[in-house]
């Protein structure tokens, strides 16, 4: 199944450089929105700041809604010390210990202001932040803090309070290659999903989708899949498709490769058994195989969307990822496959 390998990874790269925390997504939408123009019957920004992309199908006895979230996990600012150091918290399933001591951009409109997420001198006894995780302790956010040298008063002239997020910063976010396979980055997740929604789009313009088809950009899925429930619940589709990352463990027996991964089920409801074989099928057709999965610590906007009664079926068309909510790596052909599996899928839904 066509789909434009060098057009997508270049998308995929402009996305990953981008901002977009949850709740203060705008610099992905605007991005988003340049790269749907012209594709598709109507394109729209909802209530839930998602945006839509409508294609007519073939048929309009039933719909089908494909999402992917343009939210990454983040930071924001709990307070500001008297002294400068700015506390923050998590906003979605980040990890301190995933990302350390790193630099980070605090956004405040659409300036940033540099700081560093730090922890301390490191020469230190019990008396300084780092002499637990030192020893072998856990690290936690409320033993860290945001360095920029300036004091409390600057900050606040400068537009930082509290909930401003804190995302890493830019230039950290370039995409990684390990060889020619493996793609690395921050932001795979789930901007590799958004570049399969681009790339769709450009089949769909080519040769519509055999029912309608609705390609939503979904917002704030890294805090519940908020977004997604509300946009799949507003538009008349009884399957939803979610694409995403999915894990590579030992535990789940995925691995980094070129074939998508299908779950049949995660913490939040189970994945449609009838299109999981069907997809199986396509996949078959298409020339490689896939992996199913059984997830535990994962939901996905397929299934929350499905938990919320916004859709009857959820499906999810996984890229394999190590990593996955750090410096994530990903098989390039598992993102470009799983591009092919949707297009193939759009064509022939069969149930």
């Amino acid at each position: 199944m066509a789909v434009d390998r060098l057009r997508l990874l270049a998308d995929l790269e402009r996305l990953t450089n981008a901002h977009g925390p949850s709740g203060t997504e705008g610099e992905v939408e605007r991005l988003l929105l340049e790269m749907f123009a012209g594709l598709g019957d109507g394109t729209w920004q909802d209530d839930a700041d998602s945006i839509v992309v409508h294609f007519k199908g073939r048929s309009s006895d039933r719909g089908i809604a494909v999402v992917a979230h343009k939210d990454e996990i983040a930071m924001i600012v709990k307070r500001v010390d008297a002294d400068g150091r700015i506390r923050v918290r998590p906003v979605g399933g980040l990890h301190p210990w995933a990302i350390g001591e790193s630099p980070v951009e605090i956004l405040v409109g659409e300036q940033s202001l540099p700081g560093v997420l730090s922890i301390g001198s490191k020469h230190v006894s019990v008396e300084s932040p780092a002499a637990a995780p030192k020893e072998g302790g856990a690290l936690t956010w409320e033993a860290m803090w945001v360095e920029t040298k300036l004091d409390a008063a600057t900050l606040a002239s400068r537009g930082v309070r509290p909930g401003r997020r804190v995302v890493i910063a830019r230039h950290r976010k370039a995409p990684w290659w390990l060889g020619h396979d493996f793609l690395c980055g921050y932001n795979l997740d789930c901007r590799a999903g958004l570049a399969m929604l681009v790339a769709a789009a450009h089949e769909m313009a080519v040769t519509p989708p055999a029912v309608d088809t609705w390609l939503i950009a979904s917002s704030e899925e890294e805090i519940g899949g908020l977004g997604a429930v509300w946009s799949v619940g507003q538009v008349p589709a009884s399957t939803v498709v979610a694409l995403d990352v999915v894990p590579v463990a030992g535990e789940y027996q995925t691995q980094n490769s070129a074939d998508p991964i299908l779950p049949c089920k995660d913490r939040a409801g189970l994945y449609h058994a009838a299109t999981v074989d069907h997809l199986t099928e396509l996949a078959s057709q298409l020339g490689f195989g896939v992996q199913t999965a059984v997830l535990t610590s994962y939901a996905s906007d397929a299934t929350l969307s499905k938990a919320a009664a916004s859709a009857a079926r959820a499906v999810l068309i996984g890229y394999p990822g190590d990593n996955t909510h750090g410096f994530e790596i990903s098989h390039v052909d598992g993102i470009v496959n799983c591009a092919r599996l949707l297009v193939a899928y759009l064509g022939n839904p069969q149930v």
